[in-house]
């Protein structure tokens, strides 16, 4: 369940995805302008089920074991690295 990726570069990458580029240009001087803008919903969404595939993996692997919060927990932070 670990990621290869440390916390940082994790993070990063889900961020990374919700980049969105945009250009203006301007019809009259035929000049562009280009930025990335980061979706803040989108990383939240992005981030959010992230999150949901690991505790469905984390639950599809405890077998018959009861799950808990402590576990739930220690999950989510070996897949982001900060255990």
């Amino acid at each position: 369940m670990q990621t290869t990726l440390p916390t940082s570069q994790r993070v990063k990458a889900l961020a990374n995805q919700a980049t969105e580029f945009k250009q203006n240009s301007d019809n009259c001087s035929g000049q562009s302008e280009s930025w990335s803008e980061l979706n803040f919903d989108k990383f939240a969404q992005i981030f959010v089920e992230e999150c949901v595939s690991v505790i469905e993996q984390h639950c599809l692997s405890v077998d018959q074991r009861p799950i808990n919060v402590s576990s739930l927990k220690m999950a989510l932070r070996a897949h982001f690295g900060t255990e």
